[in-house]
């Protein structure tokens, strides 16, 4: 199966440039950069570290659009270059690359791959029991019981993509697919992943969380 490992970046600079070499160390596939309209330097010094690698295509938004609408551009390139299958690894180094080979296996026999990280102590409390709350209530709404509602560590094969496809444009991305993945009951597999937060204050915020529980009843309701 041809994959490819898509990254969204926005200002994340030197932690992408680490987080993209360890990538092609753990895989020996492609990976697709899509900048989010970062600043000309953070930009620029991606550019800079991959310009002469071929396994490295660096993308960009000429303006901000949200991590959803960066997603979507990554995937829709990738169906335009060919690739059969996509998995997401965020820049900022939260997602260790070296699940990349469990991830790419199991696409071989599943439609959809989650990565799941513990609810423990590694987890911000806050972001534990926001992501609780949220996968309690997707669970209810969709009958799916997924371990992780809001990792962003995932992947999933081409022919699932119309029935998962998103309109969350920011955040969301996560809980709005896995309704989908619940309403068309679409098989999928978890992997257990490691709990990273560099930055416990940077990410989703209290008030993405309470925009993303407001919205499961409307996923609920919509055909």
């Amino acid at each position: 199966m041809k994959i490819v490992i898509l990254v969204p970046e926005y200002n994340e600079g030197v932690l992408a440039v680490a987080t993209i070499k360890k990538i092609l160390k753990n895989t020996e596939n492609s990976v697709v950069v899509i900048d989010d309209g970062s600043t000309e330097s953070s930009y620029k010094l991606i550019q800079k570290a991959f310009k002469d690698n071929q396994r490295v295509i660096v993308k960009r938004h000429l303006i901000n659009l949200g991590k959803g609408s960066t997603m979507k551009t990554g995937v829709e390139l990738a169906w335009k270059l060919g690739y059969e299958a996509v998995i997401f690894v965020d820049a900022d180094g939260q997602h260790n690359p070296k699940y990349l080979r469990k991830f790419e296996k199991e696409l071989e026999v599943s439609p959809v791959v989650f990565g799941y990280r513990l609810m423990d102590k590694n987890m911000p409390l806050m972001r534990r029991w926001g992501n609780i709350l949220a996968t309690n209530l997707v669970r209810l709404f969709f009958n799916i019981r997924k371990k992780d509602l809001l990792s962003g560590y995932l992947g999933f094969r081409r022919e699932v993509y119309p029935q998962i496809e998103w309109s969350a444009k920011r955040y969301g991305v996560e809980t709005e697919m896995a309704t989908k993945i619940g309403k068309y009951k679409i098989k999928f597999s978890e992997i257990k992943i490691d709990t990273i937060y560099i930055d416990k204050y940077k990410g989703v915020t209290i008030l993405d969380a309470l925009k993303i529980l407001i919205q499961i009843p409307f996923w609920y309701l919509a055909k």
